[in-house]
């Protein structure tokens, strides 16, 4: 499996958003630095990772944005309807409004849940996140039945 920082360049570049950066800060003691890494793609952070030095700071910075890059894709092909239908689409996809409603999403929910609980929580809040940006910015019109 490749290094998640190059993957996420691979996968960033195919998609034509140019190369994602990474701002890394230290912070802490000498003897014991924390550094804390952003991975931003256009301008847009997509993933925050924590290590004891740059190198891995900036592979969980890459994680994260990868499985955020993952969540994105997900929320946009498989929403259901407030009816339990299947959602059809097309809900008109704002690259930075997703990415925000996911970060929040990521950044909100509870830390004890792992898995798929875990990206199951995220995914839904992000979702309704989301679609209520959308709501505010008219793109989404409900209909009645």
């Amino acid at each position: 499996m490749a290094h998640p920082k190059a993957a996420l360049i691979e996968r960033v570049q195919a998609e034509g958003r140019g190369k994602p950066q990474f701002d890394t800060q230290r912070s802490g003691p000498d003897h014991e630095p924390v550094f804390t890494s952003h991975a931003t793609i256009q301008g847009t952070s997509y993933g925050t990772g924590e290590g004891g030095n740059k190198r891995d700071a900036e592979r969980r910075a890459a994680e994260a944005a990868l499985k955020a890059l993952d969540e994105a894709a997900l929320a946009t092909s498989s929403v259901v309807a407030p009816n339990g239908e299947p959602f059809e689409g097309p809900w008109p996809v704002f690259e930075q409004v997703l990415a925000a409603s996911l970060q929040v999403a990521n950044d909100r929910v509870a830390r004890e849940l792992r898995g798929e609980a875990a990206l199951e929580a995220v995914h839904a809040f992000a979702l309704r996140l989301y679609k209520g940006a959308l709501e505010d910015l008219g793109e989404v019109v409900e209909e009645d039945a």
